[in-house]
Formats: C-alpha cells, sequence, structure tokens
C-alpha cells in the first residue's frame, strides 16, 4: 500500500514537496528498510475504512523541518491513499486521533505544512483551529507552476 500511495501521481503533489515536473513524476519502491527506518522518526498509525487500509497518519517530534523551533512540537502527516476513503470526514477524525496520542506524549504544540492549492486541506486545518504563522514561497512545483506550503500551528489545551 504504501508503495502505491507513493506512486500515485494524484497523491505525489500533496503529500511532499517536488521541485519539478520529474521529482512529480518519480517512481520509488519503498523497501522494509526504508519503513523500518521511518519508525525509528515517525509514530505512525494506519487508518481503516470497513477492515481495508485507506491511509496512514503520523508525528515526528521536534524534526529539522519546522518553521518555528520551538522544542516539544509535534509535526503531522496524514495520508488518505484510497480515493474512494476520501470526503468522508476522515482525515478530520485522523487530525483528533493523531493530537490526543501527542498530548499523551506529553507535547502541547502541533505544527504542518500543507500546500496552498490543497484547499480541502486548509479549510480542514482551519477548522480544526490550526492557525497560518507562515507562507515559504516555490516550495512545490504543481500545474506547471512554484506553489507556497502555508505552515500552520495549534496550541493543544
Amino acid at each position: 500500500m504504501f508503495n502505491q500511495w507513493e506512486n500515485d501521481p494524484s497523491l505525489a503533489s500533496l503529500t511532499r514537496p517536488n521541485q519539478n515536473r520529474e521529482d512529480l513524476e518519480r517512481q520509488t519502491v519503498l523497501t522494509m528498510d526504508d519503513l523500518t527506518q521511518r519508525l525509528e522518526h515517525h509514530h505512525i498509525y494506519l487508518i481503516y475504512l470497513d477492515d481495508k487500509i485507506i491511509g496512514e497518519m503520523n508525528y515526528m517530534v521536534d524534526p529539522p523541518h519546522l518553521y518555528k523551533k520551538k522544542p516539544g512540537t509535534a509535526w503531522i502527516g496524514i495520508t488518505i491513499g484510497e480515493p474512494e476513503a476520501r470526503g468522508k470526514g476522515i482525515g478530520y477524525r485522523a487530525i483528533q486521533f493523531l493530537e490526543e496520542q501527542i498530548k499523551q506524549h506529553g507535547l502541547m504544540r502541533i505544527e504542518l505544512g500543507v500546500f496552498e492549492f490543497n484547499l480541502q486541506a486548509h479549510k480542514l486545518y482551519k477548522k480544526l483551529g490550526y492557525e497560518e504563522i507562515s507562507r515559504i514561497h516555490d516550495f512545490t512545483f504543481w500545474q506547471n507552476r512554484m506553489w507556497s506550503d502555508i505552515r500552520m500551528e495549534k496550541v493543544l489545551g
């Protein structure tokens, strides 16, 4: 599933920054070693719908790519990999689950990045209380041009 989602052209523009068309169209193969290495830095949870894996969500603690370098910050990522599972509120529930896990881990701040063309995700994050803290211009390539990465944060209460 991870390889399928990693190489799905409809997801590559949403889940990773791409500097040009070649990056966007790049095909990769994730190995068990790659996934094992990810587990060293990510808390990963699989997302199921009707007993089928449809995505994954994760968080990292204090990664180097934080915009605000505040110790004790979680960086979150969510992928709804299966098209039939999108638009059903699963992302909303996934973020709520991650926020609870992050609180249990003793962290009180979350930061994330959302590409400016991903209007649906941006709207969801705002609805859940995330606030924009910065825009990193010319961050990712999609539809023949460069787009910004919108950095958002939420302090958990």
